[in-house]
């Protein structure tokens, strides 16, 4: 059989196709290893187990979020490298990898949220600037 011009046409524009396909594919799997760190979750929120692989503590906290009707919000960036692995309840394991942080768990029912402050340490609120005397009658003589 000889092969016309147009099945020739056909068969170049199918493997540019899957050329371009598998380059987008290696693309993407490439890119989420590198900016995505492992972390497993497993358990209940009474018997939980995190495992993470150099993953930073936003990340752990972010998985956990998704596993245990959780939220959480900080006001610095957590990009500071996880312990490789944790174990114990919900609570406990909270405590664990915000070790060295100001924080607070706020529980509604089976929701929890999570609010970090701060690095254990530093100042979390700025004190409150100081304050002018009142002007009076005595503070227009002076």
């Amino acid at each position: 059989m000889i092969a016309t011009g147009h099945t020739t046409r056909v068969r170049r524009a199918g493997l540019r196709r899957s050329r371009w396909a598998a380059a987008l594919l290696i693309a993407a799997c490439g890119a989420a290893g590198v900016a995505r760190a492992g972390v497993l979750v497993e358990g209940t929120p009474a018997a939980v187990r995190v495992t993470a692989d150099q993953a930073a503590i936003a990340d752990v906290l972010t998985a956990m979020a998704e596993n245990f009707h959780a939220s959480y919000r900080s006001a610095i960036p957590l990009d500071a490298p996880a312990g490789p692995a944790y174990a114990g309840s919900l609570a406990q394991v909270i405590a664990r990898v915000l070790d060295g942080y100001n924080y607070v768990v706020k529980r509604n029912g089976k929701a929890s949220e999570i609010a970090v402050f701060g690095r254990r340490g530093e100042i979390a609120i700025p004190p409150p600037a100081p304050r002018e005397p009142a002007a009076g009658l005595l503070s227009r003589w002076r």
